[in-house]
């Protein structure tokens, strides 16, 4: 058992410090329905408990706020409840409802968006950047990946080296695709599509 040390208030949320470290936020409207106080003893643990049973309906609730003005990976739901101040046990229920409901499903969020960006000039390994920020396993990645085939890759790459051609197209011609190729890359292109890109541009 901890001792409760401290019990801080800021924006809406409670911070509880247990000897001498913060051990939880949360939000007060739920830390006003199970409250401690200074020199409480503390099992963290089973508090956390109380306040995700407190905390499940209006978890579930800002979820779903959630996913009312977008389209959300697991991840990033998570990680907008933490910041509200719900507890772990709660998100985590929150996410097993919601994958019950049929309303979040990394899989198919992924091949989503990977529909969205084929319509645009987006390097194959910069979109799985993008998607491993997200959250999405390995798996749902690669699946969504294939919708990014060799012709659409090139063409995307061609596209965006048109666009930045003229910053490289006074230089020595070495050191011109040597700088196209590296700005391409960043991008996120793969290598064979950047040397089809950047020998259309320089012939």
């Amino acid at each position: 058992m901890a001792i409760v040390t401290g019990i801080e208030e800021k924006r809406g949320q409670v911070e509880i410090l247990a000897d001498g470290a913060v051990v939880l936020r949360v939000r007060k409207q739920h830390f006003d329905r199970v409250p401690v106080r200074e020199g409480d003893e503390i099992d963290v643990e089973r508090y956390v408990g109380r306040l995700a049973a407190v905390q499940f309906a209006d978890a579930y609730e800002a979820a779903l706020c959630c996913l009312d003005r977008s389209s959300r990976s697991e991840r990033e739901i998570a990680a907008a409840l933490r910041r509200r101040g719900y507890v772990e046990p709660a998100i985590e229920a929150v996410l097993q409802r919601l994958r019950e409901n049929r309303l979040i499903d990394d899989a198919r969020y992924a091949q989503r968006m990977a529909e969205l960006h084929t319509g645009k000039a987006t390097g194959v390994y910069a979109f799985k950047r993008k998607l491993r920020a997200k959250g999405i396993s390995e798996e749902d990645a690669e699946e969504a990946l294939s919708a990014f085939d060799e012709e659409q890759q090139r063409a995307a790459c061609l596209e965006v080296a048109q666009s930045l051609f003229r910053r490289y197209a006074e230089l020595p011609r070495r050191e011109g695709r040597a700088k196209l190729s590296q700005a391409l890359a960043r991008r996120g292109f793969g290598w064979d599509a950047i040397e089809s890109a950047v020998d259309q541009l320089f012939e």
